[in-house]
């Protein structure tokens, strides 16, 4: 099985979650890689060890918890949601307003991962 040469990171530098490009390994660490954002081109160096850490840490979600999605619906930040279509589980991270003045929110899904999805939408009788 290859490497991937690519891999989802934080970039430290502009803040975002985004693919960074693999260019190698540190000489006599074995869990250090450089990596560098294929957004703002920065290069950073990475502990492979302590991401592992962190997909280790992460919280599953009991379908009990969640509130099925609606775009009717309005919701918290951190709040459980079911998308039924797509048999997901997710947490709200954020909430946005949308160009057009409607209301958004942030979904980090477990096999979909970061969504935007409508909320409060008010249908017009």
């Amino acid at each position: 099985m290859s490497k991937t040469k690519y891999s989802t990171q934080q970039c430290g530098t502009c803040g975002k979650e985004t693919k960074m490009e693999i260019i190698g390994a540190v000489v006599g660490a074995e869990n250090k890689v450089w990596y560098r954002c294929t957004r703002c081109h920065h290069s950073m160096m990475i502990d492979s060890s302590v991401q592992q850490k962190k997909k280790d840490n992460v919280i599953k979600i009991n379908r009990d918890e969640c509130i099925d999605y609606s775009p009717e619906k309005v919701y918290d930040i951190g709040a459980a949601i079911y998308h039924l279509d797509w048999d997901d589980m997710g947490k709200v991270k954020s909430k946005e307003k949308t160009s057009s003045g409607g209301n958004a929110i942030w979904v980090e899904f477990e096999k979909n991962g970061p969504k935007r999805l409508i909320e409060n939408l008010q249908l017009a009788d």
